[in-house]
This record gives structure tokens, sequence and C-alpha cells, in this order.
């Protein structure tokens, strides 16, 4: 059983690696979904396109999400509606404006399932990442 585990974690990371190597869009919508599943803030950041002079912002980003978890573990509120899961449904890439839509299904620790659309952008520097609307 420990192998068969150690195996599957093994096989898991070296999916992670191939995906961060590339940026196709659903490579980088896959890697957002793993990190939030894992709880790897600072993973899910970075595959948010933030320009050069918004770093601090994105720091502060990353640095509110792990303290809010942290507190909540600490008084045993985290919320049991985590995402666990996920399926890939559908993907549309649109190359002549950089944009991409792509659909997966999210599964809870709950049982609830839920579709969710991650729409990503190409920016200048040629790579995909998750759209920041704001």
């Amino acid at each position: 059983m420990k192998k068969l585990l150690s195996s599957l974690l093994f096989a898991a990371m070296a999916i992670m690696l191939v995906s961060c190597g590339k940026s196709e869009p659903r490579a980088v919508a896959e890697k957002a979904l793993h990190c939030v599943i894992e709880q790897d803030y600072r993973g899910y950041f970075d595959c948010v396109y933030f320009p050069a002079d918004k770093q601090e912002e994105k720091e502060a980003y990353v640095n509110m999400i792990e303290v809010k978890v942290k507190k909540a573990k600490e008084k045993g509120t985290v919320n049991d509606e985590l995402p666990v899961s996920y399926e890939f449904v559908s993907e549309k890439v649109n190359d002549a404006e950089g944009t991409a839509d792509e659909v997966f299904n999210l599964k809870y620790s709950n049982g609830k399932m839920e579709q969710t659309n991650v729409n990503l952008k190409k920016e200048e520097d040629g790579k995909w990442y998750v759209s920041n609307k704001k």
C-alpha cells in the first residue's frame, strides 16, 4: 500500500512538472485547479498573470489567503466544501484573440459536483495565464 501511494504521488508530481513546463491553456488551467485542491495558493497565483509592477499585490493576495486558511484551520472551521478532484469537460481556444475557456467538473469534499469555467489569456510573454479580471 505504501509503495502504491508513493508511486501515485510520484506520478502526480511528474505530471505537474510536465504541465508547468508547458504553456498550453489546458495545462495551465489544470495546474491552477491542482493548486487549489492542494491548497497551494502561491502556486495558484503563479498561474495568474500579474505585470512586473503588480508583484507586491500578488504577494499580498497570497499572504492574505494563507493567513485566513491558517486561522480557519486553527479554529477548526475549515470549510467542508473544499474541492478534492476535477475532470476535464471541454476547451474553447481563440488563438486570434489569445483567449481560452476551459470547462471542468469539480468534485467537493461533501460530494457535491459543480461545473466551473477557467478563463485564460495569452500575455505578451507568449504564455497562458488564468485571467486576472481585476
